[in-house]
């Protein structure tokens, strides 16, 4: 009897030191955070002190939607003694992720924030792709509302309860990698979209906590680029007889025959970007305009490649300004509108500057109701 006590004495010191060692291992790599993103950064961003009320942030996008900063202003200066300042911190190559690094490291928050991004979120590499399984597990329990409130009462159990990742350890300037090959894209796709709704989140409780206004803006997306890369998992031999049949029938303009044909390839052959880009043509060119940007729109959403914003990026920054209560300026829709009756964009990326005057006027308005000038 004594022996066999022993016998489970033993065992159990040993089950208690393994499991004392798996719970100091786990201690030992994870970093202490709520949020489980799978990258650092080696160094903190400059500490900066903006010199305006009303501050731009975001990507390339934004840094272009920054050059109207003056006739944003002067719309909301009106009748003003002074004309309010505003500043720009987007830049190229800032991906939201970095955006938030920056911002954590203003000594002042300015009174309103303007978000314009979304174009760049795959230009950098933040995880390893072999630990996406892990990286959806630990969001997975992030996201349990009350393990989520737990988190923020004892943020220091993070290091327990998330399994530990290789993590990746980002510089202060970005390495950028502009177009994906489409194994890594699509491999990449699920995260990267998680990610980005997960830091659109953190970037609303950032300014809230900070008693800033932010207003979120969508991408504009130009309906007119054909796709660069359709997925190879959306075409065969039978789909590449339809792109044909639809491409021969867009070239004599019969257009009525076309629009048949193309709403029924879209239904047998869902996540062809080609096949919406055509419909989307076609739609066009029959008048159903609010159909064919529909088309464009899912084409952009289903194309193989990462150079630009599109419909996915933008439907999310809707969600999170519905679901989060945030003010949204829906650029990409103002300029959606305009498509069927003007040349909306100037090159692939960015619209006709009539547009983002047109932007600035209608965001100045809401602005000055905001501020009850």
């Amino acid at each position: 009897m004594k022996k066999l006590l022993s016998i489970l004495g033993m065992v159990f010191f040993v089950a208690i030191l393994s499991g004392g060692i798996l719970v100091f291992d786990r201690w030992r790599k994870n970093p202490e955070q709520i949020v489980p993103y799978p990258y650092d950064f080696v160094e903190a961003a400059p500490a900066m002190k903006p010199d305006a009320p009303i501050l731009i942030i975001g990507d390339r996008m934004g840094a272009y939607f920054g050059r109207f900063k003056e006739e944003l202003a002067a719309k909301i200066s009106q009748n003003l003694d002074n004309v309010i300042k505003i500043q720009s911190i987007a830049a190229e190559g800032q991906g939201i992720h970095r955006t938030l690094h920056q911002l954590k490291s203003l000594e002042q928050w300015p009174q309103i924030l303007i978000y314009q991004g979304g174009s760049e979120e795959f230009a950098e590499t933040k995880f390893d792709p072999s630990e996406i399984k892990k990286i959806s597990k630990n969001f997975n329990l992030y996201q349990d509302d009350r393990l989520h409130t737990f988190l923020i009462l004892y943020p220091w159990l993070s290091r327990i309860i998330y399994t530990p990742i290789k993590r990746t350890h980002l510089p202060l300037t970005p390495v950028l990698k502009r177009e994906l090959p489409e194994k890594e894209y699509l491999q990449k796709l699920e995260t990267e979209i998680l990610l980005y709704e997960e830091q659109l989140i953190q970037l609303v409780a950032l300014s809230k906590d900070r008693n800033s206004l932010l207003i979120l803006t969508t991408t504009p997306v130009n309906l007119d680029i054909p796709p660069k890369s359709v997925c190879s998992f959306s075409t065969n031999p039978e789909i590449d007889k339809a792109v044909s049949e639809l491409q021969d029938l867009v070239k004599k303009e019969d257009w009525k025959s076309a629009w048949g044909k193309a709403n029924k390839f879209t239904i047998l052959y869902p996540g062809n970007a080609l096949l919406f880009h055509l419909e989307g043509v076609i739609g066009k060119n029959i008048g159903k305009s609010g159909e064919a940007v529909n088309s464009m729109l899912q084409a952009s959403s289903y194309e193989c490649t990462s150079w630009r914003a599109t419909e996915v990026q933008n439907s999310i920054i809707r969600k999170v300004a519905s679901s989060q209560q945030v003010i949204l300026f829906d650029f990409s829709r103002m300029v959606e509108k305009e498509w069927t009756t003007n040349v909306t964009f100037f090159d692939e990326l960015h619209p006709q500057n009539i547009y983002y005057d047109k932007a600035m006027g209608q965001l100045g308005l809401a602005i000055r109701k905001i501020l009850k000038l």
